[in-house]
């Protein structure tokens, strides 16, 4: 893979990590249904997280925390983004981001082990703390 060191990830929408070149992005395969039909290859580009159809989403990052950023996982770090502006954009195959009427407000991204990340997607105000249906939007697994 032109010298791209590759490991498997869980990707809270199953993916295939490779860290690219840039010493600030990281790319993300896409590997299981769901992340092939919603959100395609990621790329991670220091405040950015571009989609497969090249969609560049700015981010502002809040920090990490620890919490279960998924409903079976244990608690783990992830790193909190705040969207700037909150959004729910169209991604691939007229799927969006969240698909509910609210505007995603944060995304977290988690690795729960070292070969799996988690792309966990949240609604509301306030950052999110973990896993709580009552704010979360959408969980690729």
């Amino acid at each position: 893979m032109n010298g791209l060191l590759c490991r498997a990830i869980t990707a809270t929408a199953v993916m295939t990590a490779c860290a690219l070149p840039a010493a600030s992005a990281e790319g993300w395969t896409a590997t299981s249904s769901t992340a092939i039909a919603v959100t395609g290859d990621l790329e991670i580009a220091g405040d950015t997280l571009i989609f497969g159809n090249g969609l560049r989403l700015p981010l502002t990052p809040i920090g990490e925390r620890q919490g279960r950023w998924n409903p079976v996982g244990k608690v783990t770090s992830g790193k909190v983004y705040k969207l700037t502006p909150p959004s729910d954009p169209a991604l691939l195959n007229g799927n969006t981001l969240c698909g509910m009427p609210e505007p995603v407000t944060y995304v977290v991204l988690a690795q729960s082990s070292p070969r799996s990340l988690g792309l966990t997607v949240f609604t509301g105000a306030q950052p999110p703390q973990g896993f709580r249906r009552s704010v979360l939007c959408r969980l690729f697994l």
